[in-house]
Order: structure tokens, then sequence, then C-alpha cells
């Protein structure tokens, strides 16, 4: 297949959220969607870098780790609410699961993994 050059390029993603189980102490489940990531060019990462580098205190931290993440996400599939219906992306759910820190992190670990081309074996 030949190099495609396109303006922006977004695609779908396999992500593992990995959570405390609620019904055993101790252990992790692992919860999969799949995500759409539209990532960030070259420059605009270095200076997303170079504004985080740049912050001082936890909330300003978090708050642009979060915005980051919205820059990049622009859907997800899978997600499901307690009774098994299912949630669409919007704003204010996406900001919602972003409060928990284990959505976040495998977010994260989901995104870095997209940008180098490798999926975790079994997502």
């Amino acid at each position: 297949m030949k190099f495609v050059l396109a303006a922006a390029v977004s695609y779908w993603w396999p992500v593992t959220v990995r959570i405390p189980d609620p019904e055993k102490a101790g252990a992790i489940i692992e919860q999969k969607l799949k995500v759409l990531f539209e990532p960030e060019d070259q420059d605009a990462a270095l200076e997303q870098a170079e504004i985080y580098a740049g912050l001082t205190t936890p909330k300003e931290r978090a708050e642009h780790e979060r915005s980051q993440l919205t820059r990049v996400v622009r859907g997800w599939d899978d997600v499901i609410d307690e009774e098994k219906k299912p949630v669409p992306f919007t704003e204010d759910n996406f900001r919602a699961a972003l409060q928990q820190r284990w959505f976040r992190d495998g977010l994260y670990r989901g995104y870095a993994e997209s940008l180098n081309g490798e999926a975790r074996l079994g997502n």
C-alpha cells in the first residue's frame, strides 16, 4: 500500500482500561473500548509539551492533560452504562469519564501505542 499524505488523519484504536475489581479485593479487571484518535501534529505536540513543562500546580497539570485528551479523542465505541446501554460520545460524557484516573491512564497508553504503531497483545 502506498503512503497517503493527508492533512488530518483519524483512526480507531483499541484501548484497555484497567480498573480495580469491585468484587475481589486487590484484583484488577480489564475493560476494552475503541477510541477514535486524531493526533496532533509535531509542532502542536511540542508546543503543548513546553506549556506543560511550565505548569506549577497539580490542578494546572491535570487540566492540561484533560485538554490534551480532548484535542486528540474524537469518539468512542463499545462504551456502555451500568444497565448495559450504549453511552454516546458527547463532551459531557467524555469529561465525566476523564475524571476517572484509570480511564485517563488507559487513553494515554492507547494513544502512545497508536503513535508507535503497537497494539498490545489481546487488545
